[in-house]
């Protein structure tokens, strides 16, 4: 029963895994629960005090609450021995034995792509990460792109995925009640909507630590055949994922960089060390991970049809975007203050021209051109 599933999780001293060992030793979270605290400890070896407490099933309440309110807010729980759970992730061993999933996404359909970075990207890292994302979805059409949706690198790659028609999902460090950072909640409901998924393994109520960051790294690792790592700092956490790719024995990979570049620290240690495959495109990521690109599909012509800037043409919009160019950011303030546009006027027009597809957002509301 999905209780008793959820109920193991909340444990102290249960961590991932101590709960893949209890399952493997009765089977299933239920008939744990069914157990007496003797034979916990016998067939499990387990402290005394922790068997009672899980004999006693002193979280079942709260698993109880917390089920009907992932029901109440349409989110899956999805325990370890559900033909549901990622079968990519269940190979790893440490595998969280819940995964809390917002949107309908088949874990275990078509071919997962992770992509991490530094969350300081430069233009050049979000420039290549959009042109590699995009490349790929040409040949590998069914690919899903994971990240952790943080500022950066992260967004940057959700957002060129669904520009590219892919799925993408955000794993967090969080219940799944809120989004953090709250910037890119608008960015969450859009993965969802558009078939891809926000996916956590932390229950409503926990509060999220530092160690939490490193938990969802290996789930950011573990879901895809290989992980694309774009800029990174010298001790950057994207490393920390990529290390763990690598442990688990996916394919990791990087784009180098400027060796003046601090941001690209990280990503050229990692090639200088052979610890990562060089790439610069996505036929490199391609071939890197040995996947055989689709069949090439005869286009379908269609009625010719407006560009998205002429359809903008004489708008706000397109008064705004003239001001915007490819290399250089430009603040929303910056903008606000040469367009003379409200800032609260502003924001929405921004927002079009970034689901247009004709600007990106960086971190601290700056915005260069596509």
């Amino acid at each position: 029963m999905l209780v008793d599933d959820i109920a193991l999780t909340l444990y102290p001293g249960v961590g991932s895994r101590t709960a893949i060992h209890l399952i493997a030793c009765f089977g299933s979270a239920e008939r744990l629960f069914a157990a007496t605290a003797d034979e916990i400890v016998e067939r499990a070896e387990l402290r005394p005090d922790l068997a009672q407490r899980i004999s006693r099933r002193e979280y079942h309440e709260r698993a109880a609450k917390e089920v009907d309110s992932i029901r109440r807010n349409g989110i899956r729980a999805i325990d370890s021995l559900s033909p549901d759970y990622p079968q990519r992730l269940r190979e790893c061993s440490d595998y969280p034995h819940v995964l809390y999933v917002s949107g309908d996404i088949d874990l275990n359909r078509g071919r997962w792509l992770t992509v991490v970075g530094t969350r300081d990207c430069t233009v050049y890292g979000a420039g290549v990460c959009e042109r590699i994302i995009r490349e790929v979805a040409g040949l590998c059409p069914d690919t899903v792109v994971v990240s952790g949706l943080a500022f950066g690198i992260d967004i940057a790659a959700h957002r060129a995925a669904m520009q590219a028609g892919l799925a993408t999902v955000g794993v967090v460090a969080h219940p799944l009640d809120r989004i953090y950072p709250r910037e890119h909640t608008r960015d969450a409901r859009r993965m969802v909507h558009e078939g891809g998924a926000v996916v956590t393994e932390f229950c409503s109520g926990y509060k999220t630590e530092r160690s939490s960051f490193i938990c969802r790294n290996r789930i950011i690792a573990g879901l895809s055949d290989g992980t694309l790592v774009v800029e990174s700092h010298r001790r950057g956490g994207s490393l920390v994922t990529a290390g763990m790719a690598d442990g688990y024995h996916r394919i990791v990979m990087a784009v180098p960089g400027r060796v003046s570049d601090s941001s690209s620290d990280g990503t050229n240690g990692l090639i200088k060390s052979l610890k990562a495959q060089m790439v610069c495109c996505g036929q490199d990521v391609v071939e890197a991970l040995n996947w055989q690109p689709a069949d090439p599909v005869e286009p379908v012509r269609k009625p010719a049809r407006q560009s998205p800037i002429d359809i903008l043409a004489g708008s706000p919009e397109e008064a705004v975007l003239q001001l915007i160019g490819t290399d250089v950011p430009v603040s929303s303030e910056e903008l606000s203050l040469r367009s003379g546009i409200a800032p609260q006027e502003l924001s929405p027009l921004l927002l079009e021209l970034e689901f247009s597809g004709l600007i990106r957002s960086l971190r601290g509301s700056f915005y260069v051109r596509c």
